[in-house]
């Protein structure tokens, strides 16, 4: 169930994030001086994971603000997913949720992604398009943190079973949960690890309308990759 809703929380930020090249003169424009599929890769996850926008704006003819609504929108989507993996999404996307917690656990992701690891090799045409080789090491933290963790939900379980929080709503039940959670997560951001280097070849292609884009599958697979979840 964790990774079905990864992957279709990554498919929805391929969506956001793979802005097509935008009218016909745009693309006239791009098939006339060589489309750069390795820029446009690179824009992509540049865009996506450190919210750095020019090779992205570039390559797509996105405005800086469809840039910067993707990125902010991506670290939501990957923040709900996160209460999901921790079991109090339906917290998160409630109107109970802590507006606080909710901000620490986007701005989590925002400098979590700017720690991402990734190298966009040259782009090879093909028949199909253009394959191009990303390099990703990916985040660790989860795996790192994991012993803490598990200490904690194990210690938290008890409290509860004992009655610590009985006189607690629903809402500040999962706020006190939540806010534990994300200080043992955020004690990890300066000491984590990265995982062995995965090497991922992702489709460059013109789709139906002979636009340039990847699929939902091959942006899923770089996002999976990106961050490690046990």
């Amino acid at each position: 169930m964790k990774k079905l809703m990864k992957k279709i929380t990554a498919a929805l930020c391929a969506a956001a994030a793979a802005v097509s090249l935008s009218g016909c003169g745009a693309l006239s424009s791009m098939l006339a001086s060589g489309f750069d599929a390795s820029g446009y890769v690179q824009g992509i996850l540049d865009s996506t994971y450190k919210g750095v926008y020019d090779k992205y704006m570039e390559t797509t003819e996105a405005t800086e603000e469809e840039a910067v609504e993707g990125f902010e929108a991506g670290l939501e989507v990957e923040a709900n997913f996160l209460a999901q993996y921790l079991s109090f999404g339906d917290y998160f996307a409630s109107d109970e949720m802590d507006p606080d917690l909710k901000q620490e656990m986007v701005d989590y992701y925002r400098e979590l992604y700017s720690h991402s690891q990734y190298e966009v090799g040259e782009a090879i045409k093909t028949d199909s398009g253009y394959n191009v080789e990303v390099k990703i090491q990916p985040i660790n933290i989860l795996n790192d943190a994991m012993d803490d963790l598990t200490a904690y939900l194990d210690d938290f379980a008890a409290r509860a079973d004992s009655g610590e929080f009985d006189a607690m709503t629903d809402a500040e039940f999962y706020k006190t949960y939540g806010e534990g959670a994300m200080e043992i997560l955020n004690s990890w951001m300066d000491r984590f690890t990265y995982g062995e280097e995965t090497a991922i070849v992702v489709l460059v292609y013109q789709d139906e309308d002979g636009l340039y884009t990847i699929s939902d599958n091959d942006f899923t697979n770089l996002d999976t990759n990106m961050v490690i979840y046990p």
